[in-house]
């Protein structure tokens, strides 16, 4: 009986001051509000799981870059042949020059000697073993 009367006293000198449960705050509340929850899942399936993805997009646009260096590579390309397609249509010499270089031709009189270098290799050392 001493305990319950001790326990009566305890609680008439300390006022009662009451404890917030946890489902109570408002962080809680917001937590679980099927709207939050809604959205997060969205977000969710949106940034991972969808057909577009944030991480489809990445790959895509990893490759729409590749595509625009192609594009400027083979454009310089595209220019420089053009440039070379005029020079070959407005002047003859060029057309000579491109015939003696390249398909080995020759006019009448003319003896080519044709002169590579051979690429000699160079022995690997042998490492005693």
């Amino acid at each position: 009986m001493k305990k319950q009367s001790e326990e009566i006293i305890d609680e008439e000198l300390t006022p009662a001051i009451p404890k917030k449960k946890i489902k109570d705050t408002r962080v809680f509340k917001f937590v679980w509000n099927r709207y939050f929850i809604l959205t997060v899942a969205f977000l969710v399936w949106m940034f991972f799981f969808d057909q577009n993805s944030f991480f489809v997009h990445r790959e895509l646009d990893k490759q729409i870059r590749l595509l625009e260096n192609d594009e400027e590579y083979f454009q310089e390309n595209l220019d420089r042949e053009t440039e070379k397609l005029n020079q070959l249509n407005n002047n003859p010499a060029e057309i000579e020059r491109i015939a003696r270089e390249q398909h080995f031709l020759k006019k009448d009189d003319e003896d080519i000697f044709i002169i590579q270098e051979e690429k000699v290799e160079k022995p690997q050392n042998k490492k005693n073993e």
